[in-house]
């Protein structure tokens, strides 16, 4: 009988803590029975440059916050919260003006920084399917991600930023733990890019990324804040010196598109357009400074907060 009782009392422990768990992984339970008031904020946020399309076009987007209140998160000010209704938008860095295409979507993704392909770019839902949202489209939602060994997870995803690959798959860049990976986006399998065998040359790489069917590294050679180099599988192909009016701070250069942001000393991050043979010298010097686009006069050329980000479709 004392057996009976005692395992009863166990599995009453266990469903009281099942139920615990639950409440403590969704809305509105609070720590434990703290009454949570669940806040969406009325002001979507600013705009947030993820890709550079052309010498005049970027995507942006954006989302309204949601916070959690509670009395204890409240009172640490570390209330949970997140972003729901995310929009893209494509807008005129050159010369701003309402976007020329923008949309939003009801409940939440996470949109992943970069480009995907042409115009589009990759996001991933609470249920880890993934998925394009491209310009002009409504969002295409795909399949789940399968992780392969090499790049498995343990709890969850996280995938910083993207870029276009071979045959219509996607670079999965900071896919923590891979540095960087392929998405096939037929089957939906990631698998670690190995740099070995054809691959091999581009250990070491700061960035990479598949423009008009060459494989293209930017890298830091030589001193950490020297020059920075585009590379192909032939070797080095163009560089861009450090300089006293250039004066790079030692951060890896990132592609945003077919461009690439370098760090430079008090001035913010250069722009810089990349071709599959070499450093485009014709593109205007143009700054992005706190997601505004700065001319060679330090003059921003345009920002869009939340209010300018309107849909248009």
């Amino acid at each position: 009988m004392e057996n009976k009782m005692n395992k009863f009392g166990f599995e009453k422990m266990l469903a009281v803590l099942a139920v615990v768990l639950a409440c403590v992984c969704m809305w509105g339970c609070g720590l434990l029975d703290e009454e949570v008031t669940h806040e969406v904020h009325e002001k979507r946020h600013s705009g947030l440059v993820i890709a550079i399309l052309d010498d005049s076009l970027a995507l942006e987007t954006n989302g309204r916050g949601w916070t959690d209140h509670t009395e204890n998160c409240d009172y640490w000010e570390n209330c949970d919260g997140g972003t729901i209704n995310q929009g893209l938008f494509l807008v005129n860095y050159r010369n701003k003006q309402k976007p020329l295409w923008g949309d939003t979507i009801d409940g939440a993704i996470t949109i992943i920084g970069g480009l995907a392909a042409d115009s589009t770019v990759l996001f991933y839902d609470k249920k880890g399917n993934f998925g394009f949202w491209k310009v002009g489209k409504n969002i295409d939602i795909r399949k789940k991600m399968k992780w392969k060994d090499g790049c498995k997870l343990e709890h969850r995803y996280v995938v910083v930023r993207t870029r276009p690959w071979k045959e219509g798959n996607v670079l999965l860049k900071d896919a923590d733990p891979c540095p960087y990976a392929v998405l096939d986006t037929l089957t939906g399998y990631v698998n670690k890019l190995e740099f070995k065998n054809e691959y091999a040359w581009l250990e070491g790489c700061d960035d990479i990324t598949y423009i008009d069917g060459e494989t293209v590294c930017v890298k830091r050679l030589g001193e950490v804040m020297g020059a920075i180099s585009m590379l192909t599988s032939d070797g080095v192909v163009d560089s861009l010196e450090n300089t006293k009016e250039r004066d790079f701070l030692g951060y890896s250069p990132v592609l945003y598109g077919n461009f690439m942001i370098t760090q430079v000393y008090k001035k913010g991050m250069l722009i810089t357009k990349v071709k599959k043979d070499g450093f485009d010298a014709n593109y205007p010097e143009t700054w992005l400074r706190d997601n505004s686009f700065i001319d060679s006069t330090g003059s921003t050329i345009s920002y869009y907060p939340s209010e300018d980000l309107i849909v248009t479709k």
